[in-house]
């Protein structure tokens, strides 16, 4: 019989520089031959740093920290790369200046997310090359479509987005990384119309669809794996009689029909951070990591793929 092939999987990393060197580092640990990301590598924020006091000031965690020598500076920016902030030495003044013109900003962090992604994939390569781990990324809502170009480019990388992959001779892998609407408006966001249409498109394409892997970022509807707070018209969480916040399911109606339809041996999702867990939608098993990325903390998934079956699944925390 066939050795099953071992996946790492992983989702909404959001620039987290730790969390991505641990996931780098899984592939050995937990003897995978593929280590995918499901989608949301970008970071969300830029945390200006700048000389006062013979020393370095930025902000962190709301509060303004100041550090005096070379080395708590470089500490401070490796804290800030590990819970998804990238580091930006300015001065007060030209970070006034910029924080009054929105678009310059977005495009500075676009540069600086751009750069931080490049980063990766050398780190990934110089890391992995050799060994006969294969590295997939793909990209979520919260990341633009500018990262796809830095993900090409490598020679080691792959890129899964809305393309059909072999992840061995039995199994194929189909990346939607797209999620449905939300109420922050993100870069890459589709109507259920338009993730339906998507996922039919490439569902035709499909060899064996009973033997695929859907690597889909947003999860199916009415399950464990999309339960997030319910907000009101302002972004605030709502919350219920004991003081914790109130659930709803955000999933996509789109993925799970496509999903009940399909019947994929294995459906991969993220985007929900705070629904870490396992959803069987008739013979597909489900699975969301879910995501502490600001903590540095690891989430993921192992899982071993028989040709017609799942043989054993493992959340992970590291």
């Amino acid at each position: 019989m066939a050795k099953p092939t071992r996946i790492f999987f992983v989702a909404d990393l959001h620039g987290s520089e730790r969390c991505f060197r641990k996931f780098v580092n899984a592939g050995k640990v937990y003897e995978a031959q593929v280590l995918l990301i499901g989608g949301d590598i970008a970071g969300k924020t830029i945390t200006p740093l700048w000389p006062e006091n013979g020393g370095w000031t930025g902000l962190y965690l709301g509060s303004r920290r100041w550090v005096q020598t070379a080395t708590d500076l470089a500490r401070f920016e490796e804290d800030l790369r590990a819970m998804g902030s990238i580091p930006y030495r300015t001065t007060l003044k030209e970070w006034g200046e910029l924080s009054q013109d929105r678009p310059r900003v977005d495009a500075l962090f676009k540069q600086l997310a751009l750069a931080v992604v490049g980063q990766w994939v050398e780190l990934a390569a110089a890391r992995l090359r050799g060994t006969g781990i294969r590295t997939l990324i793909g990209l979520g809502n919260d990341d633009f479509d500018e990262m796809e170009g830095v993900l090409a480019q490598s020679d080691y990388v792959e890129l899964t987005d809305l393309r059909l992959l072999h992840l061995d001779d039995r199994h194929e892998l189909l990346t939607v990384p797209y999620s449905n609407i939300t109420p922050w408006h993100t870069n890459r966001e589709l109507t259920e119309v338009g993730i339906a249409e998507r996922l039919r498109a490439w569902a035709e394409k499909l060899e064996q669809p009973g033997r695929t892997v859907f690597n889909i970022h947003v999860p199916p509807v009415g399950t464990q794996l999309d339960l997030a707070p319910r907000l009101t018209a302002d972004l605030t969480k709502v919350m219920g009689p004991g003081g914790e916040p109130e659930m709803v399911h955000v999933g996509s109606t789109a993925v799970r029909a496509a999903i009940e339809q399909v019947q994929p041996l294995l459906g991969l999702h993220g985007h929900i951070h705070e629904s870490k867990g396992f959803s069987q939608l008739g013979r597909t098993l489900c699975v969301n990591p879910g995501s502490a990325y600001s903590e540095g903390v690891l989430q993921g998934l192992v899982v071993d793929l028989e040709p017609d079956r799942v043989r054993s699944h493992l959340l992970t925390t590291g």
